[in-house]
């Protein structure tokens, strides 16, 4: 049989995780995220009034018992015209500030892509993590 972790464990490593700088960025080129993924995986979004987002420790809500970390206030990008090179975006991804390390990574559904903003495009990005173990 395999060990259980328990839920204090689960949260203290969430914890652990986002107490430090993180940064919510969209990215512009065409990569689905994997485990092996990198900085150098993505090309982030530039122009049209874009900024990557600071997300700090106080917005995140852990809750015990599902070991799940949620993100407030919802992100949005706002555009004030279309990104520069690349002007589609394919998803978003969260780093953290001190080396650059990707932290997770989604993109947006086929239904979704192409997505080329324009000058009042916006995106909201819900942030959720997770941390339940069971082998």
């Amino acid at each position: 049989m395999g060990f259980i972790v328990t839920d204090a464990l689960e949260v203290e490593v969430l914890t652990t995780l986002l107490n430090t700088p993180l940064s919510l960025r969209l990215f512009s080129n065409n990569f689905t995220p994997v485990g092996t993924m990198a900085i150098g995986s993505f090309t982030e979004v530039t122009g049209g009034g874009y900024a990557a987002k600071p997300i700090l420790f106080a917005g995140w809500n852990i809750v015990s018992g599902v070991s799940r970390a949620t993100y407030s206030p919802l992100q949005e990008f706002t555009f004030t015209g279309p990104p520069s090179g690349p002007g589609t975006t394919y998803g978003y991804y969260l780093t953290r500030d001190s080396d650059s390390r990707v932290y997770l990574a989604e993109r947006w559904s086929p239904a979704l892509i192409p997505f080329n903003p324009v000058a009042g495009s916006k995106v909201r990005v819900s942030l959720a993590f997770d941390a339940t173990s069971q082998f």
